[in-house]
């Protein structure tokens, strides 16, 4: 549904709305190279991918001449487009190491109690990190994942040769590296909440969406609040990850039907960083 489909009231607040949201995603593009041009393709590829998977008839893709209708692009724009992103459109929300980090710190084998990780040999006999990158990744190199894990210091090796996790998530050392953390694990997931909670009927259907601010917290006691909340964000996200560990499907119940769900938390302050931003 377009923009000109809403009332004026509406249109004129969903565009302010729009505004307000893509003004720090633009922002941080024009740090990183990302022009006006880049990024409308992108959203041509998104639109287009949008249209085709969500509104097709009985399960099927929506065809080119319904799709061009809709997002008002041309037939062959979207033809273009599907043929270009068809490989590559979805990336996913976690990481291989940030998969292994997750095993490592919840289950039995390698974590004793869940939420404490065990000093494991690099390959041999029983729970090793070879053992548990092929339990996340199959055929990926452990090497290759030991050597990004200790680029983020999330792995150490102790003095007896056994690698040690520091760290139980990624945080990504490098600026674009943040920013691709960011939009597939916040930007996006935050999305589909919204997207699903502005579309869904009954109230009960909706899916939990709460911020939390306060537009009067004294400026000489925003440190202390940042890091009261991230200590306790931390301890929070934490449990969760172990109660999700708990209820998960393991080796014996692999035909069980499974989906991947999850909540996000962040810190966020309306205040600019030194030397302007977002």
């Amino acid at each position: 549904m377009g923009m000109q489909a809403q009332g004026d009231g509406d249109q004129s607040r969903l565009r302010a709305a729009l505004l307000a949201a893509m003004r720090p995603v633009a922002a941080v593009l024009l740090r990183f190279g990302v022009g006006y041009r880049d990024f409308a393709e992108v959203l041509k590829a998104a639109f287009v991918d949008a249209a085709t998977e969500e509104f097709g008839v009985r399960g099927r893709p929506t065809n080119i001449s319904r799709v061009a209708a809709m997002t008002g692009l041309t037939r062959k724009e979207v033809r273009r487009i599907r043929a270009a992103s068809a490989a590559a459109m979805e990336a996913g929300p976690a990481t291989l190491p940030a998969d292994v980090l997750h095993r490592w710190f919840t289950d039995p084998r390698y974590a004793a109690p869940p939420g404490q990780p065990r000093d494991l040999q690099y390959e041999g006999d029983g729970a090793t990190f070879t053992s548990l990158v092929r339990d996340c990744a199959g055929d990926i190199p452990p090497g290759a994942v030991r050597t990004e894990l200790r680029r983020v210091g999330a792995l150490v090796e102790t003095p007896a040769g056994e690698l040690r996790a520091t760290r139980r998530h990624v945080v990504p050392v490098a600026g674009v590296e943040t920013l691709l953390e960011g939009l597939t694990t916040g930007l996006r997931t935050v999305a589909m909440t919204v997207g699903w909670n502005a579309t869904v009927g009954a109230a009960g259907l909706r899916r939990f969406q709460r911020a939390v601010s306060n537009r009067a917290v004294p400026a000489a006691r925003r440190a202390e609040a940042e890091a009261v909340l991230r200590d306790r964000l931390t301890g929070w996200t934490e449990e969760v990850d172990d109660f999700l560990a708990s209820i998960e499907v393991t080796e014996t119940d692999a035909a069980t039907p499974v989906t991947r769900l999850g909540v996000g938390m962040y810190y966020y302050e309306e205040r600019p960083p030194p030397g302007g931003g977002p």
